[in-house]
């Protein structure tokens, strides 16, 4: 088998779709990653996975919930802190914790890459386990900008936060390692994310535009995926062979794409009863997609 890349997208408590796609693409079909990229709870999944902490990222979704990840709600008080300064409504202290007991960048036997992005220069930037402030990137990988404050990793890396804002579906990291198959899980549907109730409150608002934006993120980036990857399939078969700007000879891959058919839970709500609602749809679709 030639090499594998894993590609993991940003979604919160609806990560937990992702964490047994994954199960089962390793468990049932019996993939081995290669090289493991993630952005956002991708991040956290990847670096896990990349640690091979198998069982223990199982006992993590299966007994998660809100208190585990933040605290804080949107209310009255909420909305007087962020007048007078606050960086966001929700504090993601208990997430810290989490990543600081069972992160160890040592551990990681993968080629493993996290994105984040600083909302200073507005940059995307690649963290791997031996690049200093590893811990604090994952952190900040995850940091959806407003719902947690932005992480400062070095007195030089400031205001870092959720790779997802710039790259929610990180392909472009591993395809310059020329993998031979490619593994995308996304966490939210092809199709825009639809509202069916309504909105509670301006949070409510800017968090529902955001997955808006960034759907269209990663709906544009891995339809340039295909669309390039069938062009050079086609110009192959006429003996052609296709140069990206740089001159490198692009390359056909193989890959799968894993994604809910129905929007997920709010993802926000890391209640047992959402995060087992977005495991059995896991489960059924990496089924569906890989056989």
């Amino acid at each position: 088998m030639g090499k594998t890349a894993l590609v993991l997208s940003g979604g919160g408590a609806k990560g937990a779709f992702q964490f047994m796609a994954e199960k089962y693409a390793r468990e049932g079909k019996g993939y081995k990653w290669d090289i493991i990229a993630g952005v956002s709870v991708g991040a956290l999944n990847g670096t896990m996975l990349a640690m091979e902490k198998y069982q223990r990222l199982e006992e993590v979704w299966k007994t998660i919930s809100n208190d585990k990840v933040f605290t804080g709600k949107m209310n009255f008080w909420a909305g007087i802190r962020l007048i007078f300064g606050a960086k966001s409504v929700y504090s993601n202290k208990p997430l810290r914790r989490m990543i600081d007991k069972e992160i160890d960048p040592d551990e990681v036997k993968k080629d493993l890459r996290i994105g984040v992005v600083s909302l200073q220069t507005g940059g995307y930037m690649i963290f791997r386990p031996k690049d200093p402030g590893f811990k604090k990137a994952v952190l900040a990988s995850t940091a959806i900008p407003i719902i947690w404050a932005p992480v400062e990793i070095s007195p030089t890396q400031k205001d870092m936060v959720d790779g997802g804002v710039r790259n929610i579906s990180p392909l472009g990291d591993v395809l310059d390692d020329d993998p031979d198959e490619v593994v995308i899980i996304n966490c939210d549907p092809s199709d825009p994310p639809k509202r069916k109730k309504p909105f509670k409150n301006v949070l409510d608002i800017g968090k529902h535009s955001l997955e808006i934006a960034l759907n269209e993120i990663v709906v544009t980036d891995v339809r340039e995926f295909i669309r390039i990857n069938k062009n050079v399939e086609e110009a192959a078969e006429k003996g052609v062979t296709l140069h990206n700007e740089n001159g490198k000879p692009y390359k056909h891959y193989e890959y799968k794409i894993i994604e809910p058919d129905e929007p997920l839970d709010d993802s926000l709500d890391f209640s047992r009863e959402a995060t087992e609602r977005s495991m059995e749809a896991g489960w059924k679709k990496a089924k569906k997609v890989l056989g």
